[in-house]
């Protein structure tokens, strides 16, 4: 029987287990995908992340990769008006730093024990039985593997199986949306990657990048009414006119 199973093996799922583990708890991560799902974009990540990554143990190997955010800039579409924003450090030095979700979920893999995480495991139902007097978890998989364990933590995302099985109301659509991507540019992007976040704002949309480095990109748009796509060109301009 296991003592944890963490179903989900994204962020959550990862960073739960790694914590599990600082306290002496193994857990069995299930993911569904044949391997890691390390395709994405990447994320900013602010200080008080920061602070939960070194109780992990990761923040070191993960901090020597990126340059901290120390400034943003919000520009105005329509009046082209700069507010710039400074982003402090914590009183314990942590400052925010935009990462590839690739290697957050990477470096969060290797602190786990070997075949902590099981792929290809794709859940078909939960139940609860009681065994000896105690009330277990009984999760059965589509291959007919039955795992038994005494606690089961879902971080399956939106569409979770366990928050189905607790009776958890199902997620309601609240009419907005975002888009988030990373662009990669083989021959450079030309922007100033002084590690600055750069937002620009309309009437009902707000866009934004942050340059990882030279070649790398994190871009969203935050539309709350029809999506409107600012051209690469666009965008230069404003950046430009700061």
């Amino acid at each position: 029987m296991e003592e944890v199973v963490i179903v989900g093996a994204g962020i959550a799922g990862l960073a739960t287990a790694v914590a599990l583990k600082k306290v002496g708890v193994r857990a069995l991560v299930l993911e569904r995908s044949e391997e890691l799902r390390t395709t994405g974009a990447a994320l900013g990540l602010f200080a008080n992340a920061w602070v939960a990554l070194d109780a992990l143990g990761v923040s070191d190997k993960l901090a020597a990769l990126y340059a901290p955010l120390k400034r943003g800039y919000i520009t105005d579409v329509k009046t082209k008006s700069i507010q710039e924003v400074h982003y402090p450090g914590n009183r314990n030095g942590a400052q925010p730093r935009a990462v590839h979700r690739k290697v957050l979920l990477e470096v969060l893999a290797e602190e786990l024990p070997p075949n902590s995480i099981r792929f290809f495991s794709k859940i078909t139902s939960i139940e609860t039985q009681v065994e000896h007097g105690l009330s277990i978890c009984i999760v059965m998989l589509d291959d007919g593997t039955i795992i038994k364990s005494k606690v089961v933590i879902g971080c399956d995302g939106v569409h979770s199986i366990v928050a189905r099985w607790l009776g958890l109301r199902p997620p309601v659509y609240l009419g907005r949306s975002a888009g988030r991507g990373l662009s990669v540019f083989l021959k450079g992007h030309g922007f100033d990657h002084g590690h600055a976040l750069q937002q620009f704002v309309d009437v009902g949309k707000r866009a934004g990048f942050i340059a990882l480095n030279d070649r790398n990109c994190i871009g969203s748009l935050w539309p709350r009414v029809l999506l409107k796509v600012w051209k690469k060109e666009q965008i230069q301009k404003l950046y430009k006119g700061r």
